[in-house]
């Protein structure tokens, strides 16, 4: 690749590069330039990478015997002084990525024998990430099956799962997502799609325990969030200890609800919620909990078709149906993969075509009546960031132009 313009000569680049590293590594706090230093990691191409304000990385390529999927190379760009390259490993990782002491020490000995000796625990993959170097890879790939994972989750193929710490610390879950993590990674059709890439393109399974969404399973190809049926419980005696203290404050409360469901009597002390007008937000419940928590009928909401880039723009998923146990879901997610790889036999969809893509083109009606048999009506009602994706399909692009129509008319009728 030809060098960007405007670009310093190589000499007075690599001057500011170990300038800016330099700098990096002074203060009492710990840097993380020194620390790259005690590894093998290509830290003069990073360093050449803040001088240029670039990215000094490009795409490349490499094969790794008996291993389809989780092995990524990049090399350094024409114009970074004196080359270099880097590679790492997909790593499957553990539910909610909570790792043993003398499991993640094994990790630790395998990167510092047989890679470069960095470990990235937590990436925006859900995978743990190990740098290494090519002549060792098939070493290091016998030596973490040896311990119980695997590489894998890159390319056309499901990707590593990801799902939220659940129940284990967090006291808003309303489902066990880390059970769910485990089922998936046990079914052998899911395990099979994560090491065999033979997708249209990429997909990926998330799991939140509650509508907060921590694993943003609202931008998983099929995601999976904790819910519950009608209004949050209230602990009103609780709650008014609470705002007679100062802690609370009511009015804020019902003004911060975003579908006005909740009510305060000031004179009577009495909170009030609607559930037919909740959108499970959690404001309520992240501000006065204890006092205000999920409703006891818990459900897991299916949501489907939300990714960031896709051929037609980022789309937020679609709520899709509500289910009571991980094989259910299990049917939901299967299901698509069928539909979508038939759409991709009949030429319908396209290499790169992610499932909001897929759904967009057959239409969503068409999409709950044909591919999963799911009646319109019945569809989850869950909080506003679930309720329309950034991509319309035809139905619901007229929908909106008609109303908007109406407005304009309505608008010169008044001129």
């Amino acid at each position: 690749m030809s060098a960007p313009k405007n670009l310093p000569p190589p000499e007075v680049l690599l001057k500011r590069s170990e300038e800016i590293l330099a700098e990096l590594e002074r203060g009492p706090w710990p840097s993380h330039v020194t620390e790259l230093k005690k590894t093998n990691y290509a830290t003069r191409v990073y360093g050449v990478g803040l001088a240029a304000r670039k990215s000094p990385w490009g795409p490349a390529a490499v094969k790794v015997e008996y291993v389809t999927t989780g092995v990524l190379s990049r090399w350094a760009r024409d114009w970074v002084p004196g080359g270099g390259s880097e590679l790492h490993f997909r790593v499957f990782h553990t539910p909610g990525k909570f790792l043993k002491t003398d499991w993640l020490r094994q990790v630790t000995k395998i990167s510092k024998e047989l890679g470069v000796g960095l470990i990235e625990l937590v990436g925006q993959t859900g995978a743990l990430v190990l740098n290494l170097t090519p002549e060792k890879a098939e070493e290091m790939v016998d030596a973490l099956r040896s311990i119980g994972t695997d590489v894998g989750g890159s390319g056309d193929a499901i990707r590593a799962l990801n799902a939220c710490v659940g129940p284990a610390l967090c006291e808003y879950a309303l489902y066990d997502t880390l059970k769910w993590y485990a089922e998936f990674y046990k079914d052998k059709r899911v395990n099979d799609a994560i090491i065999s890439p033979s997708y249209p393109y990429k997909f990926k399974i998330k799991m939140s325990g509650c509508p907060m969404d921590c694993a943003r399973a609202n931008r998983g190809d099929i995601g999976f969030i904790g819910v519950w049926v009608g209004a949050p419980e209230v602990d009103l005696e609780l709650f008014r200890k609470k705002v007679e203290s100062g802690e609370l404050d009511p009015e804020k409360i019902v003004a911060r609800c975003p579908s006005g469901a909740i009510s305060w009597d000031k004179e009577k002390k009495e909170l009030k919620i609607d559930g037919s007008r909740c959108k499970k937000s959690m404001e309520c419940i992240r501000t006065a909990f204890p006092a205000i928590k999920p409703g006891r009928e818990r459900k897991i909401a299916v949501v489907v078709g939300g990714h960031v880039k896709g051929r037609f723009g980022g789309k937020m998923g679609k709520p899709l149906a509500v289910v009571n146990s991980v094989d259910e879901a299990m049917d939901w997610v299967i299901k698509t993969i069928e539909s979508w790889m038939e759409h991709m036999e009949k030429g319908v969809v396209k290499h790169k075509d992610r499932i909001g893509d897929f759904i967009t083109k057959i239409g969503y009606k068409n999409y709950l009546k044909d591919v999963v048999n799911v009646p319109e009506v019945g569809k989850p009602t869950l909080h506003t960031s679930l309720r329309a994706g950034a991509v319309l399909d035809e139905e619901e692009r007229a929908m909106w132009s008609k109303w908007v129509s109406e407005i304009v008319e309505e608008y010169k009728s008044r001129l």
